[in-house]
């Protein structure tokens, strides 16, 4: 069950790489004036295209965020409820899960209005690397979480 859970936890981190579109590269532009066998091509770096917020990557991480913070609390309220030797190691999510399933369902709507808004804003001061590095860094806590809570409920 260990190395289930471990292929499920690489597969999940491995899922927003197949949704990159990489930049074009460099155009070489040859002038003519200056063609002869001793001097290079200039090379001319193009500008990489503005993607869309909700391009292929980011729907693939948004989905893979949503489903990983819903089996978060799910585990959660199972581990909660169960028995009495658990309890939410967040202390600013604490007072909601404590609530019961209402309270689970807001925390996991905050955490994800904050990795989403994060990125979004991030997305609109053109810093599209740390975008992506927000939402891969979200999905591999929430991994982390629904595997740790997954190998505590089944000990």
């Amino acid at each position: 069950m260990r190395s289930l859970t471990f292929m499920l936890f690489i597969a999940l981190i491995a899922v927003p790489v197949f949704g990159e579109t990489l930049p074009e590269a460099p155009v070489p532009i040859f002038s003519s004036s200056r063609a002869s066998y001793g001097q290079s091509a200039n090379l001319v770096a193009t500008k990489a295209p503005a993607h869309h917020f909700f391009d292929q990557g980011n729907n693939i991480r948004f989905a893979a965020l949503a489903g990983l913070v819903a089996a978060d609390g799910f585990t959660t309220q199972i581990a909660l409820t169960g028995s009495g030797h658990f309890r939410e190691m967040n202390p600013i999510a604490r007072p909601f899960v404590s609530q019961g399933t209402a309270g689970q369902v807001a925390a996991s709507a905050i955490g994800l209005g904050v990795s989403t808004g994060t990125a979004y804003l991030l997305h609109k001061t053109g810093h599209h690397k740390l975008e992506r590095l927000v939402l891969n860094a979200s999905i591999g806590v929430e991994a982390e979480t629904v595997s740790s809570n997954t190998w505590y409920l089944l000990r």
